[in-house]
């Protein structure tokens, strides 16, 4: 990864933000690119104070500031060619328009060529701790290779974690003799198709298997990422949309998930 590119504006989750890309940058060796866009002329002195701050938590070994003037969200993603990570706060409390207003995130993570990791003030940032990965039946390369890196960095195999949920039969007109279902033997088919389609990125883990969890995706993966260092998570494309909006579990599990989120985008099934 040549360089990460953050959007800083000050605020609690702007500066928690910057420093997981900095801890990032420096783990990476890659070029630490501050992004701020001002609601009025300047700006450089925040950025000059992100600098700093950044440095005191990693010093990364080569850090570029930029002040660029616009809409934020469309200025990051004219900004974002060459970056291997975009690092966004949520939930900020700065200036109308910030980088890290949920909003703005949310949509630069709906719609940018490539992951994006989330931070809020109050996540823990546990760089050594595992990584959780969300995978779903047809699992995505982009998303497992992804969590793959991050794991690398980490030194321990990632947690593949997929949720099953099967909603009740009684009550929607199913006839009375239709019997019970045998959830014992679709949980083993479950993970046995799970187990071949991820074959090829658990083999790198030896003694890796995907964990199947009956539930509601976001009551298991938030379950899951107690005590983890980063939950990645999929964005499912929709061909002929200039914008795209994250889904509602997604949404959750970046507002209530207790470490920093990546937004990997995934191709649209065929």
């Amino acid at each position: 990864m040549e360089e990460i590119l953050v959007g800083v504006d000050g605020s609690e989750p702007g500066n928690a933000a910057l420093e997981w890309a900095a801890v990032e940058a420096g783990r990476h060796g890659a070029r630490l690119r501050l992004l701020h866009v001002p609601v009025a002329a300047g700006g450089h002195e925040l950025l000059e104070t992100a600098a700093a701050r950044a440095h005191r938590v990693a010093y990364p070994a080569d850090l570029v500031i930029e002040a660029v003037p616009g809409q934020p969200g469309q200025v990051l993603l004219e900004r974002v060619a060459g970056a291997g990570l975009v690092v966004l706060g949520t939930h900020g409390h700065g200036a109308v328009g910030s980088l890290v207003a949920g909003s703005a995130a949310l949509a630069v993570a709906g719609c940018c060529p490539v992951p994006v990791v989330l931070v809020k003030s109050d996540a823990s940032a546990l760089h050594d701790a595992p990584v959780v990965v969300g995978v779903g039946v047809d699992p995505s390369a982009a998303v497992l290779e992804a969590a793959d890196a991050q794991a690398r960095l980490r030194g321990c195999p990632p947690r593949l974690v997929h949720a099953w949920f099967q909603p009740p039969v009684e009550g929607f007109g199913a006839p009375a003799w239709i019997p019970p279902l045998d959830t014992t033997s679709v949980l083993a088919g479950v993970r046995g198709h799970l187990a071949r389609e991820l074959e090829p990125w658990t083999s790198r883990w030896p003694g890796t298997e995907p964990v199947v969890v009956p539930g509601f995706a976001r009551d298991v993966l938030l379950e899951a990422a107690a005590g983890a260092g980063l939950l990645v998570l999929g964005r499912h494309e929709r061909p002929g949309w200039r914008l795209r909006a994250l889904g509602a579990t997604t949404r959750e599990l970046i507002r209530d998930a207790p470490c920093p989120v990546m937004v990997v985008g995934e191709p649209a099934p065929a």
